[in-house]
């Protein structure tokens, strides 16, 4: 298995040359795929999460939002609108989103050629339309949650833990191996500080403690796995808990006493 420092090098983020890139977006989309379905004729979006492109197609605004895109739209034209499955209230990414993400083609050139290609493919379809118009609104959004992630947050919580600049190493390496035997030294050396202003600098930032966070992301992958049809012992092994009972007591501790018990979902 790869090493934490093997696991959070990547090409994503835009430091400095030479710097060690940390991707803070690829463990939510391995593991709460895209998946778009884009709407014709005046459809529109059901309770997914929503892309909207707007405005006037030379300089369209490309629109994000996890629950309602309505109001963002409420005085512009929509050029295009789709749903977007991404895990839905199971992904703490989306769940973290509480707030329309707006990105003007004129503010990225990457993006304005996503976006170039996307008005073009869906004024004039030809052979494969669909999977092109899917696959570009995919890119899109990435580069959406790329502006999110990089925005950050006021309040603590995961948005605002992504972007800081040392705790967002920690958290990529924790959401790439929830399984693997964590220690809050190991957490604190990649993030490049000391125990102590870890600890702190992670509650203030992330509103929790990192052995919490660690346990709600356990959770969300056993909840993923139990739906592709693992049983409770199976999920409890893959995601770190020593035991299905381990996994049930987590379960029960972060959901209180009323908490339904662990089952794999029917279909």
């Amino acid at each position: 298995m790869n090493s934490p420092e093997n696991l959070i090098q990547s090409l994503e983020d835009t430091t400095t040359a030479g710097a060690l890139r940390i991707d803070r977006l690829s463990a939510f989309l391995r593991r709460f795929p895209l998946r778009v379905t884009a709407l014709r004729d005046g459809g529109r979006p059901g309770p997914a999460a929503q892309f909207a492109l707007a405005g006037d197609a030379a300089a369209p605004v490309a629109l994000f939002d996890a629950a309602d895109i309505g109001p963002a739209l409420a005085d512009r034209p929509a050029l295009l609108l789709a749903e977007i499955a991404f895990g839905g209230a199971g992904n703490p990414l989306l769940a973290a989103l509480d707030h329309t993400i707006e990105l003007p083609a004129g503010h990225d050139p990457r993006l304005a050629a996503v976006l170039g290609a996307l008005i073009a493919e869906w004024q004039d379809p030809h052979c494969g339309a669909v999977g092109m118009i899917e696959r570009l609104i995919e890119a899109a959004v990435i580069r959406l949650l790329r502006t999110a992630v990089a925005d950050g947050a006021t309040a603590p919580g995961l948005l605002a833990g992504l972007s800081h600049p040392r705790l967002h190493r920690t958290l990529a390496a924790l959401h790439e191996a929830p399984e693997r035997v964590w220690r809050v030294e190991e957490m604190a050396e990649i993030a490049g500080m000391s125990r102590s202003a870890f600890m702190a600098a992670f509650r203030a930032v992330l509103g929790t403690s990192p052995a919490a966070w660690l346990t709600a992301w356990r959770l969300a992958e056993a909840r993923r796995h139990l739906d592709a049809g693992h049983t409770v012992k199976e999920a409890a092994r893959l995601v770190g808990f020593g035991s299905a009972e381990a996994l049930a007591h987590a379960h029960r501790r972060r959901m209180g006493r009323a908490a339904p018990p662990l089952s794999r979902r029917p279909g």
